[in-house]
């Protein structure tokens, strides 16, 4: 399948596109390249993949559409070539995967083509597949919490977590050797010190945007498109809506003490 994922779940916006993802390679008829001299080489037969990164703090919302420009240009793509659309699906950044979803379901909407939202953890982690058993993708959720959840084999067994530094240790203990990732898995840097067994990967502007990509094949092969309605998986509030939430709490608390 023609692919183009979008990833605004942390403060590295990522953008991939790529040619018969999860459908073998692809034969001689390739589209070529827009770049290619006329009588020069068109696209290698099987699989190609453009993605880029842009380091640049949350300045998603003015960027993500000049990357998809861009990816889609250098895999030899126009957009209605596109089997497949993917975001984000969450958890992450708020703000950023609202920006993912909502320019992957316009952009659904005006090519007419299927979308769907993989699951943040399950793509870092995919990314890693291979470097050991038991992976655990990290993600900072402020307030000294984290996102995070357990993989044995590159199967989900534990999670999606939003809690502490003391219930993440608790969860992996079980592991005689574990491997924490993802953009903050340097957070951990002192636990997996003194923890044999424990250990960290600290490419932290690492995108997993291609893992992304195929896993998105995998989720709409296996469960279809996601519907317009879809949402994000957050595992909490917002700031406005955990405030609005106590604000609540609090007046129905003095509402109920007045005689």
């Amino acid at each position: 399948m023609n692919v183009l994922a979008v990833d605004c779940s942390g403060d590295v916006l990522s953008v991939g596109a790529g040619r018969s993802i999860g459908s073998g390679a692809r034969g001689p008829e390739a589209p070529k390249h827009p770049y290619r001299e006329e009588r020069g080489h068109g696209h290698a037969a099987g699989p190609g993949f453009a993605s880029v990164s842009v380091d640049a703090g949350f300045r998603h919302a003015e960027r993500v559409m000049s990357a998809v420009e861009y990816c889609l240009g250098e895999a030899g793509l126009s957009p209605p070539e596109l089997d497949l659309l993917a975001c984000s699906g969450g958890p992450g950044s708020f703000t950023g995967l609202r920006i993912g979803m909502a320019t992957v379901k316009g952009l659904s909407l005006g090519l007419g083509k299927p979308f769907v939202a993989v699951p943040t953890l399950d793509a870092i982690a995919a990314d890693w597949e291979g470097a050991s058993r038991i992976l655990v993708p990290v993600i900072d959720a402020k307030r000294a919490r984290f996102y995070f959840a357990i993989y044995d084999g590159g199967r989900l067994v534990a999670g999606p977590f939003d809690d502490g530094l003391a219930r993440l240790i608790e969860l992996t203990q079980a592991y005689p050797e574990a491997l924490f990732v993802g953009p903050d898995a340097d957070l951990l840097e002192s636990t997996a010190i003194e923890r044999p067994g424990f250990r960290i990967v600290t490419e932290r502007r690492r995108s997993p945007i291609a893992a992304m990509a195929r896993l998105a094949v995998s989720i709409y092969e296996r469960d279809g498109p996601a519907s317009s309605g879809s949402g994000l998986e957050y595992l909490r509030g917002s700031d406005a809506e955990e405030a609005a939430a106590a604000t609540a709490g609090r007046t129905a608390a003095q509402s109920g003490a007045v005689p």
